[in-house]
């Protein structure tokens, strides 16, 4: 079984609940929203526009959108498939990063087709940008991967604060061992600044879906940019 030990720092399972899902929620919207980001994009408020947004009255702090993602979440929490881990800074008892990987099976193509056909898309989203970065993403992966399962890491953050500590590698080498000794490819979906990562641990990109956001709203020379990465098992030692 893959080992993660770090000093000063404890992993645990993302327990399956409303507290669980905003533990993580908070750590991904930290990241997201880091201004010193050094690939930082409008693509989050183009994506999510303010005027879709459900209005706030009163001093609500959380909006109703945010919950209902954050109860969308649980579920997930408790899938068997997936593997949602949490690093904690031992210190200060704080939530610092998490991951969520999952052990995917190989689909047929109408499988495929129907996974698209009902992807996520909810009336606050900007569903056709949606189509245009993530909904292509999905159709190049079901061409890559098609009927192979595979380990896929979905998900990685950690706070600003906390990076540059070898937290994200921790994470990442944990899946990749994890990969291999289900025998299985690992795949995952890098911007350009958490590229370098990944490659370090085996992964090679196979593809790449660019998208200029000046042509959806944002600003001048605004690109998202995602690799599509793909690593062989390799034979466990």
């Amino acid at each position: 079984m893959a080992l993660l030990e770090k000093p000063g720092f404890r992993v645990s399972p993302v327990p399956a609940t409303e507290e669980g899902a905003r533990t993580i929620w908070d750590i991904e919207m930290a990241a997201q929203n880091d201004s010193n980001r050094k690939n930082n994009s409008a693509i989050g408020t183009l994506l999510w526009p303010p005027h879709l947004q459900p209005k706030v009255e009163g001093s609500t702090t959380e909006s109703d959108g945010e919950d209902d993602e954050i109860r969308r979440m649980v579920p997930m929490l408790g899938e068997s498939k997936n593997t949602y881990l949490l690093i904690t800074e031992e210190a200060t008892n704080k939530p610092v990063a998490y991951t969520w990987w999952a052990h995917n099976k190989g689909q047929t193509k109408a499988q495929w087709d129907e996974g698209y056909a009902n992807r996520y898309r909810p009336p606050t989203m900007n569903g056709a940008l949606m189509d245009a970065t993530g909904g292509v993403r999905y159709l190049k992966r079901a061409e890559l991967l098609g009927e192979k399962d595979f380990f896929q890491l979905k998900e990685l953050y950690v706070l600003p604060e906390s990076q540059r500590q070898g937290l994200g590698g921790l994470l990442v080498a944990w899946g990749v061992q994890k990969a291999d000794e289900l025998g299985l490819p690992a795949y995952t979906e890098a911007s350009p600044e958490g590229l370098g990562l990944y490659l370090r641990h085996g992964f090679r990109e196979v593809d790449r879906v660019t998208v200029d956001l000046e042509e959806w709203g944002g600003p001048k020379g605004d690109f998202s940019s995602y690799g599509l990465l793909y690593r062989e098992p390799q034979q466990v030692k």
